[in-house]
């Protein structure tokens, strides 16, 4: 299993997520139908969804030495995730999000992030890169990725890079860095304004990468490879009722990150992937609903 390990660098957060039929448009007073508190982030989610989904995972990342912390420590812990790489820094707040989600599904996120991401990333436990095979970064805490990224690629792991939206400077200097990169639809146009995705993934292969893609919520992933550039794959997405899709792009990159630990090609991996994404849609908030391992793969075999 050591040997199939996947660190998870960057964002750690705590969610306070608040149901309601829809949001105003205007100042207004509106009930809440349900209430959870959970640690979300992007990395720190899709290290639950390895450890869920059968893997090992590891998170790193900076965040405040405060109440927040310890609540988000305790339930990674639980979870079964190493916190060899999780840095409090002490007179520093950490990430707090307030999300909204309606009748659909659909969210409005408020975030706090936390002022722990300037840090440089000198606290980290390089050494363990060598009890890994694949090293997965987001893109909240550009340093501390970067830095992730290139080490891991310099150590033989295989590199994946959760490219949701960011200055497009951040994104830049990432895509660059990493050899799997896996964006959000809003993440490839702040990349690439106003280009079609086929065009947009390519010009990420032009930039190193192995493999380019995207996921789309509902409709799937499109993804192409450096081996044959002009061949766009797709794989497309459960259908399912969606409650709450908080998290799902977190599980996609996890689930992803722990097929290539497991040696898949690129196709089974990105169709696992879309498969713990959907079914984690199902629940309520970005952790309590991602599914284990039997459950994707019963319905792989359905599918």
């Amino acid at each position: 299993m050591a040997g199939e390990r996947v660190i998870c660098v960057g964002h750690t957060a705590l969610d306070r997520t608040f149901y309601v039929e829809r949001w105003p448009t205007s100042s207004a007073k509106i009930a809440a139908r349900d209430y959870r508190e959970c640690g979300g982030g992007m990395a720190a989610n899709a290290a639950v969804a390895i450890a869920r989904l059968g893997g090992a995972a590891e998170f790193w990342g900076p965040t405040g030495d405060d109440r927040e912390a310890g609540i988000m420590a305790e339930e990674l812990a639980r979870e079964g995730v190493d916190l060899a790489g999780f840095v409090r820094i002490p007179g520093r707040h950490s990430s707090v999000s307030t999300i909204l989600v309606d009748a659909h599904g659909e969210r409005l996120v408020v975030g706090f992030r936390s002022d722990a991401l300037r840090e440089p990333p000198d606290a980290l436990p390089w050494e363990r890169l060598s009890h890994a095979r694949v090293l997965l970064a987001d893109v909240r805490w550009p340093e501390g990725a970067a830095a992730a990224l290139c080490r891991a690629r310099a150590a033989g792991l295989a590199t994946v890079l959760d490219a949701d939206v960011a200055p497009a400077d951040v994104l830049t200097r990432l895509v660059h860095e990493a050899d799997h990169v896996l964006f959000s639809a809003p993440g490839l146009q702040a990349f690439r304004p106003g280009e079609d995705a086929a065009a947009a993934l390519r010009a990420v292969l032009a930039a190193g990468a192995s493999v380019a893609g995207v996921t789309q919520g509902e409709r799937g992933c499109l993804w192409c490879e450096a081996a044959d550039p002009d061949r766009l794959h797709a794989a497309p997405a459960l259908a399912v009722d969606v409650l709450d899709s908080t998290g799902a792009g977190d599980v996609f990159h996890g689930a992803y990150a722990l097929g290539l630990a497991e040696g898949w090609p690129v196709r089974r991996a990105v169709r696992f992937a879309c498969v713990a994404a959907s079914l984690k849609c199902r629940g309520a908030g970005a952790r309590a609903s991602i599914p284990d391992r039997h459950a994707v793969e019963a319905r792989l075999r359905t599918a």
